[in-house]
């Protein structure tokens, strides 16, 4: 299960870190992330400009569903699973968006995902996604899971 992270660290002072890029130094920097993001950056590669990037465009939706609630709700709705598609293939991904939904969300918010299948979308932009559409629409699109949170 991933970790939800609420508010970034307080930064380390540069000159206590390793000057060539370790472990450490990059935990650092992706300490500074907040959302599911800083704990799957952990073992990726992102450049601060791609962490910055996704800063800047989550920013602001941070408020709009807890950690607590994107959790229960992605539970309810696919078992906690980012690829998860029902049996007849329609709703897709850990909040099971229908493609039509997704594209649609994407189109006002994140158009860079216009056209990506919600199941294959990395989890960080699924969570965005689904706050998004709550931010719009409230726990409507989701009527049995919306009501747990």
């Amino acid at each position: 299960m991933l970790q939800h992270l609420d508010t970034a660290p307080e930064p380390l002072d540069d000159s206590v870190l390793p000057a060539r890029p370790t472990r450490l130094r990059r935990r650092w920097r992706v300490g500074l992330l907040t959302g599911v993001c800083a704990l799957v950056l952990l073992t990726s590669a992102c450049t601060p400009e791609q962490m910055a990037f996704f800063r800047a465009t989550s920013e602001p939706y941070e408020d709009v569903l807890s950690p607590d609630q994107l959790h229960t709700l992605r539970v309810c709705e696919s078992t906690d699973n980012y690829g998860a598609v029902d049996r007849t293939g329609s709703f897709r991904g850990a909040y099971q968006f229908t493609r039509s939904t997704w594209d649609s969300v994407a189109s006002r918010h994140f158009e860079w995902l216009v056209g990506v299948d919600p199941a294959e979308a990395e989890p960080w932009w699924q969570d965005l996604m689904a706050r998004a559409l709550y931010s719009e629409r409230g726990a409507a699109p989701w009527p049995t899971c919306g009501r747990r949170l």
